[in-house]
């Protein structure tokens, strides 16, 4: 009874630490009221929470329903989400599907109490991102990894990557990755109904959230569906015949996609009509490469309706997300390389096999789907944003490898430089901006600037930018900006150090 007390209260520390490390990046500066959290306070500039469209136009909606109780843009707030903003019938509405913004209302409409609606907004992303901790957790667990490796996981992928920087935007990259991980986790339970219907519901709030989630859950629909089949042999013949209780999962995804269709129709006149197949909004749309544009397609009068996926780009785009000094995700976060150990570990087990083959499918279609995407960089960003829902899985394997070569003596120096790199290039990031041009436009700037992380330290130490509200609060006349975050990159460092030590000791227990 004590023990499992203990644990209660170590699992609850743990989270509490979790917490408290996102509440001090929490983007923001000073005054009275604090700056971005008044109607009219909407300034872009360059490390604070309005500095990407991809959240303004977001938030943007979130702020008209709560505060017009409509879906549709004023021409205030239009200008405010520009480029993302569509235009159809004389009226405007955001580009991206709503789920993010839907989610953020109840939080934007809490703080709105406190006086600091934006702040409680963005923070709905914040939980999410605290909750895929969680989930890595879990999911590690269930694929036989102890307690340590499991929890060591889980904040690697927040502290270690750029899902750190991500978890303060109001984008839709951890709503995506907790569909994805919660899919994965009910996935491997029995089949069931309810399970069913569940997942079902994810694929719904899914696409709320992004369109491409569907794509990027279709393995786990597979897997799902290979579950319900029953395999008989009748007269040397294989028969296969699909449990009705499938049904049940198509019921979880219409319960989602009916609410969804009304939403389009109400913008667009058509149940299936995306915002973003109608375009732009000419008016606002800035004169950018096809190449280059941020989400949308092109138009072509002669051609019809384009998709922002072409084959073409794939080659030139793998290399974009996975290996360059521009976006890599290896290049950004090389400790992720010892999740791909760990997918190989899960598929030399037979007992996991099928799991690792649906975290590989998964992890390709993620890359293949995006490395087709004309705007591979994902426009001005920090980091492979696309890939956080890759990068996640990566961490569930990661915290297989961890476990089983946390003793090894060549496995521990290679983890801890790993790791260092790793924390001190996202700290960077989630300490300044995730605003780094793609190369193509960072040198044909008027003023070029770095196109990597080296832009993100020219930032901090020639011009002291830090985009954390606790320090520009209380810390800016105390501490220089390179101060402030080297020192929480040492306290998130110690922590996985207690966390390898831990993992190390719980080994030895479970020998005695």
């Amino acid at each position: 009874m004590f023990k499992k007390i203990i644990k209660s209260f170590l699992y609850i520390l743990f989270f509490l630490i979790v917490i408290f490390l996102v509440a001090l990046v929490v983007k923001g500066q000073g005054g009275n009221p604090l700056l971005y959290q008044s109607l009219n306070s909407k300034s872009t500039e360059v490390g604070g929470p309005f500095e990407s469209s991809g959240s303004t136009s977001r938030f943007a909606l979130t702020e008209a329903i709560v505060e017009d109780n409509t879906f549709f843009l004023n021409e205030k707030r239009a200008k405010f989400s520009m480029p993302d903003v569509v235009e159809a019938n004389g009226r405007y509405f955001s580009i991206f599907t709503p789920g993010v913004s839907f989610v953020a209302v109840p939080f934007y409409m809490l703080g709105k109490v406190w006086g600091i609606p934006q702040i409680f907004a963005y923070l709905s992303t914040s939980l999410f991102a605290i909750l895929n901790v969680f989930l890595i957790y879990k999911l590690t667990r269930k694929l036989g990894a102890g307690i340590a490796a499991s929890l060591l996981a889980g904040f690697l992928f927040l502290f270690a990557t750029n899902a750190l920087s991500y978890s303060l935007t109001l984008t839709q990259h951890h709503i995506s990755t907790f569909v994805i991980l919660l899919s994965l986790i009910l996935a491997l339970k029995p089949v069931g109904i309810i399970n069913d219907i569940f997942i079902g519901i994810l694929c719904g709030i899914g696409l709320f959230a992004d369109v491409p989630n569907l794509i990027l859950m279709f393995p786990i629909i597979v897997f799902v569906l290979a579950k319900h089949v029953n395999r008989e042999a009748i007269n040397s013949n294989l028969n296969l015949k699909l449990s009705l209780k499938f049904i049940s999962f198509l019921i979880g995804v219409v319960l989602t996609f009916i609410p969804f269709g009304y939403y389009n129709h109400g913008l667009t006149g058509s149940y299936l009509s995306l915002p973003q197949f109608i375009g732009r909004a000419p008016s606002f749309e800035t004169a950018v490469e096809e190449t280059y544009k941020v989400g949308g397609q092109v138009k072509d009068d002669n051609k019809g309706l384009n998709l922002p996926f072409k084959t073409r780009y794939q080659l030139h785009g793998l290399y974009i997300l996975v290996t360059s000094n521009e976006r890599g995700i290896f290049y950004f976060s090389p400790v992720i390389l010892i999740g791909l150990v760990g997918l190989y570990l899960l598929f030399k087990q037979f007992s996991s096999r099928s799991v690792s083959a649906v975290f590989f499918a998964v992890i390709l279609t993620n890359a293949f789907l995006y490395s087709m995407f004309g705007d591979v960089t994902g426009g001005w960003a920090f980091g492979a944003r696309y890939m956080i829902p890759t990068i996640a899985i990566l961490s569930v394997c990661m915290g297989i490898a961890i476990d089983r070569y946390k003793e090894k003596l060549w496995f521990i120096p290679i983890f801890v430089v790993l790791a260092a790199y790793s924390i001190g290039v996202n700290v960077l990031g989630v300490m300044t901006t995730t605003q780094i041009p793609p190369k193509v436009e960072a040198l044909n700037l008027p003023n070029p600037i770095p196109y990597t992380y080296v832009y993100n330290w020219q930032l901090m130490t020639e011009r002291n930018l830090n985009s954390s509200l606790v320090y520009n609060l209380y810390l800016s006349d105390r501490l220089t900006s390179c101060d402030y975050s080297l020192l929480y990159a040492g306290f998130v460092f110690g922590i996985i150090l207690i966390l390898y030590t831990a993992l190390i000791f719980e080994r030895k227990d479970v020998k005695q």
